[in-house]
């Protein structure tokens, strides 16, 4: 029996700790390296009256300004591909004037008198008429051919960073959600804590009028009955905050009436190895596959850089009419030539650009080192942090149920008459600690379970 006791000091102990940090956390789910998502950019129209773990993400995919910015972000880049490649495809332009003109022949070297018949320095007016076209079409620009490719990259990068804000959205969205889940557990269970604290007060009052409780027994069950009626209100706003940070996210209008259709619950799966999860987020995880990318987009804007010094062929011609007016004289003439841009020296401009390049090719490199060794890190925590929350669950539960046993041999020894009300008082609080401590539990786990989807690459697609 007093080993028995000992256990169950140690273990409500525990349980007083862990309330006490959860009530100090303001999120009441820790998100680890999740980042911080933006709310919706745009509000959802039809409001759905339940709201799953499923539609919540689609929702949030949908309306939330981190995914809206990334596609308008790669369609940005759709657009500088396409600036890229005007330089390799024709130019063709047209021009025409009509023009009144006069000349100063001695601004030209000629003197009076030395032109026969031409007296006077001043000519004109005269009327002068062009119409043509014009064409300009590089034959070989390498230059011109790198930044293309480089273009293609950046499109290709673009698409990569939107599936990344998608994980991103998805995972931020998902706990966002799990707090939500979190708060109405916690309003059920404070809702618990107060109808028992109104019973446990009934039981003290009744005890009191068959002489065998005093009213110091009833003062403390009434005040222990008042704590728990404000704990509910802190779970009740709690609950209300959460609902409107998710709406908020997803794009639902604000205050709205919502049912969550998920519960939190214990699953337990069986968990990869360590190395075999690594491997997987290496090769799904979109920070990688971005960072990979931008290395071989900045290898190409080195490589177009890198260029320039090298010589460039276009060809140039236009074809029109010229004449004095549009129906006088006018006569239909031509050019055509091919050209060839031989760089000389621009004063060190494209040294210059060649060293920035071959530094952001660099700085790329070194970003995918980082990124890889993050993955790792990540894989490897969510991996124990999920093992450990399997664990708290466990212990959560076992403590709910040896604090109910707690309380009601508490509550037969307080009608029985040989003990008064405080071993009452201590076991409702313990029970209290350890429902609340099963909540944090559970949803730290479910929190865990979601972080490992999002370390492998996978918040999208995960499954409550």
């Amino acid at each position: 029996m007093k080993f028995y006791c000992l256990i169950l000091i140690v273990i409500v102990t525990l349980l007083r700790t862990a309330s006490v940090a959860a009530q100090q956390s303001s999120s009441g789910v820790q998100v680890g390296n999740a980042p911080q998502i933006s709310g919706a950019a745009r509000v959802t129209l039809r409001q759905p009256a339940e709201l799953s773990f499923e539609q919540a993400i689609q929702l949030a995919i949908e309306n939330n300004l981190g995914t809206l910015l990334a596609r308008e972000r790669r369609n940005e880049a759709r657009g500088n591909k396409q600036q890229s490649l005007a330089p390799l495809l024709p130019n063709v332009s047209g021009v025409t004037y009509q023009a009144s003109l006069t000349e100063n022949l001695a601004a030209l070297g000629f003197q009076p008198g030395a032109i026969p018949g031409f007296n006077s320095t001043f000519v004109g007016p005269f009327r002068n008429f062009d119409a043509r076209v014009l064409l300009t079409q590089t034959i070989f620009d390498l230059s011109a051919i790198r930044n293309f490719q480089a273009g293609r990259a950046g499109v290709r990068v673009a698409e990569l960073q939107e599936g990344l804000a998608r994980e991103q959205v998805a995972s931020g969205t998902g706990l966002i959600y799990l707090e939500a889940l979190r708060a109405d557990a916690s309003v059920v269970a404070a809702q618990a804590n107060v109808e028992l604290a109104q019973t446990l007060t009934k039981l003290a009052q009744d005890q009191r009028n068959a002489g065998i409780a005093t009213g110091v027994d009833v003062i403390r069950a009434q005040t222990r009955l008042a704590e728990q009626q404000v704990g509910l209100a802190r779970a009740q706003t709690t609950s209300d905050r959460a609902r409107l940070n998710l709406q908020r996210v997803v794009g639902l209008p604000l205050g709205s009436s919502l049912t969550l259709t998920e519960q939190l619950r214990f699953t337990e799966e069986p968990l990869p190895a360590v190395e075999t999860a690594v491997a997987q987020a290496g090769q799904n995880r979109r920070e990688v596959q971005v960072a990979e990318e931008q290395i071989k987009a900045s290898q190409l804007q080195r490589k177009a850089v890198r260029a320039e010094y090298l010589p460039s062929v276009e060809l140039v011609g236009d074809y029109g009419v010229s004449g004095i007016t549009p129906t006088n004289s006018s006569l239909p003439t031509r050019s055509v030539a091919v050209q060839v841009n031989v760089p000389i020296f621009n004063g060190g401009l494209t040294r210059g650009k060649v060293t920035a390049a071959a530094s952001r090719e660099r700085q790329t490199e070194l970003e995918l080192s980082n990124v890889r060794g993050q993955v790792e890190e990540d894989v490897r925590l969510a991996l124990t942090t999920l093992r450990t929350t399997a664990v708290q669950v466990r212990a959560a539960d076992e403590s709910v149920v040896l604090a109910l046993r707690e309380l009601e041999m508490a509550r037969d020894r307080f009608q029985a008459g040989v003990a008064d009300n405080i071993e009452v008082v201590t076991a409702q609080t313990s029970l209290a600690s350890a429902r609340d401590a099963q909540v944090t539990a559970l949803s730290q786990h479910n929190a865990a379970r979601l972080n490992l989807a999002a370390a492998l690459g996978r918040a999208e697609t995960f499954r409550w």
